[in-house]
């Protein structure tokens, strides 16, 4: 009976026009929009730093040692990226004419005991180069300083410069995921949410007081209980489907990295069309107005969406600091940044919890849910 009630309810939902139209095409609609929208800022990050071009020009009698400091960074590292990207100038006058071509992005001029750095504009380039010659200055005034006062103590100094690189550690954080990544997490948190529609669409032909369909279940000597779980593992499986399609959409063909291997976002992704399925079928067994059937779903999944930044990027963090709270109980936002976590930093705690609070979340639906229609009766006719 199980597999057959299943099997029915897959039909009767894939030939309802609106669940075609919602579930499955506008995702696409509004991730071609966002694509489209935000053009090249979502695969180019604007605050990763590339490569500088600088110059370098030495006055009369001074030595190389910041020469060499850098071009140490100018080698490539083991990403195979490098931080500069140096060139010695005779003159001063020379390397600014370049500057203004902008042939370089700076020019380091050391004259007498000063560095200077020479740039067009304040910016994060200014900002990384003067950097470096704060650095390098720090490390030659100890340097000095020890071989001036304690001469035996510069093999220790040496040894203290190596012990404090040695606390530095790469560590992966997996491939930079863009910020406007997070609009299309929201999106797949909507479009999971959009299940309780087919939940409360489900409902409908199970309720004596809503449908022709409703009465005949209602009369059915079969199990309802299983009748119900029936059609929620039938709406989950065709909801999983449908963020399937737009996952390979967003992945294959817009060539945006969810920043996580596919078949796990399709896992987590399944999980939340679970957790929509369960809150609509909540809601299809509270609301017995079929009015409210189909504006309290919409409802309920546009509000969540929005505070988990579908509208508005970076509302997340608003709320995370005036109400944390109600990021636990939205199960958009869970969503989101179960993938964000999964993206960004792998399978951390945080990560887990997520994935928890959407099961708790599932098992409080259905439990409450199934209170609900085991105490339902209708007027006696």
């Amino acid at each position: 009976m199980f597999l057959r009630i299943f099997s029915y309810k897959i039909k009767q939902l894939i030939r309802m026009p609106w669940l075609v139209g919602w579930n499955f095409l506008f995702p696409l609609v509004l991730a071609s929009a966002f694509y489209l929208g935000f053009g090249n800022m979502i695969k180019d990050d604007p605050n990763r730093l590339d490569t500088i071009e600088v110059a370098y020009v030495a006055g009369d009698g001074i030595n190389s040692n910041f020469l060499s400091v850098i071009e140490e960074l100018s080698k490539e590292t083991e990403d195979h990226g490098k931080i500069l990207e140096v060139t010695s100038f005779d003159s001063l006058e020379a390397a600014s004419d370049a500057l203004n071509k902008k042939d370089i992005e700076g020019i380091y001029y050391q004259h007498d005991d000063s560095i200077e750095v020479i740039v067009t504009e304040n910016g994060l380039i200014s900002t990384s180069l003067s950097q470096i010659v704060k650095s390098y200055q720090n490390y030659q005034a100890s340097f000095e300083k020890i071989l001036s006062e304690k001469p035996e103590e510069i093999d220790t100094l040496i040894a203290s410069i190596n012990s404090n690189m040695s606390f530095l550690k790469k560590y992966d954080f997996k491939s930079g995921v863009s910020q406007y990544m997070q609009f299309f997490y929201a999106l797949l948190a909507m479009s999971s949410l959009f299940s309780s529609w087919v939940s409360t669409a489900m409902m409908t032909s199970l309720c004596a007081n809503l449908s022709e369909c409703g009465k005949r279940f209602e009369m059915a000597p079969g199990h309802k209980l299983k009748a119900i779980f029936a059609g929620i593992l039938a709406g989950t499986l065709l909801q999983t489907l449908s963020n399937t399609v737009v996952i390979c959409y967003v992945e294959y063909c817009l060539g945006l990295h969810w920043g996580a291997p596919i078949y796990m976002v399709i896992a987590i992704t399944s999980l939340a069309s679970a957790l929509g399925i369960s809150v609509g079928t909540l809601i299809g067994s509270i609301f017995k107005k079929e009015l409210a059937l189909s504006m309290v779903p919409l409802a309920f999944t546009m509000t969540c969406s929005f505070f988990s930044g579908l509208m508005m990027g970076g509302i997340q963090q608003i709320i995370q600091n005036f109400c944390p709270i109600l990021n636990k109980i939205n199960p958009a936002t869970v969503f989101t940044d179960s993938l964000y976590q999964l993206a960004c930093y792998g399978k951390t705690s945080a990560y887990y919890q997520d994935l928890g609070i959407m099961v708790l979340m599932i098992a409080i639906c259905l439990i409450i849910s199934v209170l609900i229609l085991r105490r339902r009766n209708y007027d006696s006719i």
